[in-house]
């Protein structure tokens, strides 16, 4: 199985980057990863009102898609048969902690609460970017990297839409319950297989007993 690779988007610890051509570290923004409520209109000169009160998780898939030009990237009409697959290994463990942590506190934090799960990170995407195709968050283990990637070849192959938001995303600002702090949104738009067009050709990635990273192609395209 194969697709076209259309664009990349990535939001890590060192800053933003894309295929759309914008490349800015937090240090030079004068910001904390994963963004205030005004990098959007920073870096893309775009207004979003609600930016500011989504989780890091959501912020940073937001952000990694808008580095890939997602909104440019499909016409209406393929956006309404686009779908998202993403998958995390951490999920919402940030934000469960967020919340937690919370309930010690005067006023509890309920309005992060809904984020407790991580499909409603990937429906703010699916609502900003109007994308009406399936979409599907999946939990992965150490060794399963890359099971997103052939979830969306799978719907492709199958028809089930006619492009494809995936990639990973993980965010943790410190480290806790003995995870590492790590902090990574990668995205890649793909499309059934034109070798005439794109960045270039997803094939089937395989599970590597090396611990290969399938995402670090993305992150190459992108800086």
């Amino acid at each position: 199985m194969n697709a076209s690779i259309l664009a990349c988007g990535i939001v890590d610890e060192v800053g933003i980057a894309g295929t759309r051509g914008v490349t800015a570290t937090w240090q030079d923004l004068e910001m904390q990863v994963p963004g205030t409520g005004k990098t959007m209109k920073v870096l893309f000169d775009k207004a979003d009102p609600t930016f500011r009160r989504i989780d890091m998780l959501a912020r940073s898939l937001v952000l990694a898609c808008e580095a890939a030009d997602l909104e440019a990237l499909l016409t209406p009409a393929q956006r309404q048969e686009a779908s998202i697959c993403v998958e995390s290994d951490l999920g919402a463990l940030a934000t469960d902690l967020n919340f937690a942590s919370s309930l010690n506190d005067e006023c509890v934090h309920a309005g992060i609460f809904p984020y407790s799960l991580t499909s409603t990170s990937l429906g703010e995407v699916a609502l900003r970017y109007k994308l009406r195709g399936p979409t599907i968050s999946m939990s992965v283990r150490d060794g399963d990297a890359g099971e997103s990637l052939r979830e969306a070849l799978r719907m492709l192959n199958c028809g089930d839409c006619s492009h494809v938001v995936t990639g990973v995303v993980d965010t943790l600002r410190e480290p806790a319950v003995g995870r590492p702090a790590i902090m990574r949104a990668i995205v890649a738009v793909l499309s059934a297989d034109d070798p005439g067009s794109g960045l270039g050709t997803l094939s089937w990635p395989e599970r590597s007993a090396t611990n290969i990273d399938p995402f670090l192609q993305f992150a190459a395209m992108c800086r």
